[in-house]
């Protein structure tokens, strides 16, 4: 039986990025603890918003921001997806049936989707699946 090493180090990867983009974190982009970040996602349909003039970017290292990276390319084509994934990762903390309420809400303003805890926990592993495909593409290009 083989150990899944690299399934471990996509989940580690995921979690740093959940806690690096937690979505309890009162801040907003000037710094000023006004506005959290869930509500900004909320505004921005999912996304974390880039730059935008008057804003200063979030603050995160380079291997919580690749992950950022992968899932914001990953809900220019399933939002719902983006959002099970945004919702589970950076919900830690949160009870599991909180983490389903945060993906309905963050859904129901992004793609006006609505999905079953099934379905929810099923958009979750397979964004695991995208993410480490996309970490696989990147380790054998370099």
């Amino acid at each position: 039986m083989q150990v899944d090493t690299f399934g471990a180090y996509v989940r580690a990867e995921l979690e740093h990025w959940g806690r690096e983009f937690a979505l309890h974190r009162d801040l907003d982009y000037l710094g000023h603890h006004s506005k959290n970040v869930l509500q900004v996602l909320i505004e921005h349909k999912g996304d974390m918003p880039g730059r935008a003039q008057g804003y200063k970017p979030l603050e995160s290292d380079s291997r919580a921001q690749m992950i950022e990276d992968i899932v914001a390319s990953i809900s220019r084509d399933n939002v719902a997806m983006a959002c099970s994934l945004r919702a589970y990762y950076c919900g830690q903390g949160r009870k599991k049936v909180e983490r389903f309420e945060t993906a309905l809400l963050l859904m129901a303003n992004c793609c006006k989707a609505s999905v079953s805890a099934r379905q929810y926990l099923t958009l979750v592993e397979l964004g695991f699946q995208r993410v480490r495909g996309n970490l696989e593409g990147r380790a054998l290009a370099a």
